[in-house]
């Protein structure tokens, strides 16, 4: 099978890296945060343009310094062992502040990226830099089974494949049959050696 994994909530965990680094960015900045951490929050910025502000000093720190999440490089590579191609497909170098300051920050994102994957001994066949659109990027690459957070995605794709959610605060008020959701690496082996 050809599986494709989202890298910000899936292989990191965005939602805690919001709750600690976020969270004490915008309040030492006066900015405000939502502590529910709802759907109707940016991943608890209270507004798009403190999303962005916060995202344009912090990008390559996160970039370079987030911890993989646990068990994803095992499990990556139990996959790979078990016949499957592994296809990251991220649309994190089109975030509106990367593509403001133009091709050059996004080139040097997406070695960022690949430095990062490396570093955490995360096996891959093929990585995608996508637009915020990713059916088009999943549909090219005839993925079959999709590994997402992001609950706009997830609805591109949920006619096209099979999906597993990684739960976070921020997609937990989401419920489809079409997903599986799951909470750590373990679970995405355990559904997809079903599947």
């Amino acid at each position: 099978m050809n599986i494709g994994i989202d890298i910000d909530g899936v292989l990191t965990d965005l939602e805690n890296y919001i709750k600690t680094v976020g969270k004490k960015y915008m309040i030492e900045n006066n900015l405000g945060f939502d502590d529910t951490m709802n759907t109707n929050s940016i991943c608890g910025f209270l507004s798009k343009e403190d999303s962005h502000q916060f995202w344009d000093t912090h990008w390559e720190k996160y970039a370079t310094s987030i911890k993989v999440r646990e068990n994803a490089s095992n499990i990556i590579e139990k996959l790979k062992n078990d016949g499957n191609k592994i296809i990251i497909i991220t649309a994190r170098t089109y975030d509106s502040q990367i593509v403001k300051r133009g091709i050059k920050r996004q080139k040097n994102m997406e070695k960022l990226i690949i430095k990062w994957l490396d570093k955490n001994n995360i096996m891959y066949d093929k990585i995608v830099f996508s637009n915020l659109n990713k059916l088009k990027a999943c549909l090219n690459n005839k993925i079959d089974i999709m590994i997402e957070d992001s609950i706009s995605n997830i609805e591109q794709l949920k006619n096209h494949m099979k999906l597993l959610c990684f739960d976070a605060k921020y997609n937990h008020s989401y419920t489809n049959n079409q997903i599986y959701r799951v909470y750590k690496w373990d679970d995405v082996y355990n559904i997809i050696s079903k599947i």
